[in-house]
């Protein structure tokens, strides 16, 4: 069932990247899915009882919608901070403590923190996220969480655990 899942998810994926409904890209698109599947599919995280729980995807959605929130603003402050002429950064390191018990949550939130430009992350432990930030604004960890990541966490402990 796990193989059959990560088949379908990269199939539908591959469709829509190409959005070609010929029947070689059909053809071709499969024998790759089956290859990706074949090679990696052991790798994918597959929980059966979270498969088939809508509020998981709604949460997902909304998941995608905060983030593309953050990253528009994250990019229009990094665009002042460029064409400001005193280039008002103060870079530094801050911890922020992790409540997602999920590896694959807690790497889509690091990955979402290092795609907000002014923001990098640095290390992954069992508790905590080493983020590098441009301007640092605090060093409270519980303050410094809602400045960078906002709801993504919470969001992303609704859609994994």
């Amino acid at each position: 069932m796990k193989y059959t899942i990560v088949f379908i998810v990269i199939y539908l994926i591959w469709i829509m990247l190409t959005w070609n409904m010929e029947p070689a890209n059909f053809f071709t698109g499969a024998v790759v899915s089956l290859i990706i599947t074949a090679l990696f599919g052991r790798e994918f995280p597959y929980h059966p009882e979270h498969t088939f729980q809508p509020g998981r995807y709604f949460a997902f959605a909304r998941f995608l919608g905060v983030f593309v929130v953050q990253m528009a603003k994250a990019n229009f402050i990094m665009a002042y901070r460029i064409i400001s002429p005193g280039l008002p950064i103060n870079p530094g390191i801050v911890v922020i403590p992790l409540r997602l018990k999920s590896p694959l949550g807690r790497i889509i939130l690091a990955n979402s923190i290092t795609l907000a430009p002014g923001t990098f992350t640095m290390d992954i432990t069992e508790d905590t996220l080493v983020i590098h930030w441009i301007y640092v604004e605090t060093l409270d960890p519980a303050k410094a969480e809602e400045c960078i990541c906002g709801r993504l966490q919470s969001i992303l402990k609704e859609v994994f655990e």
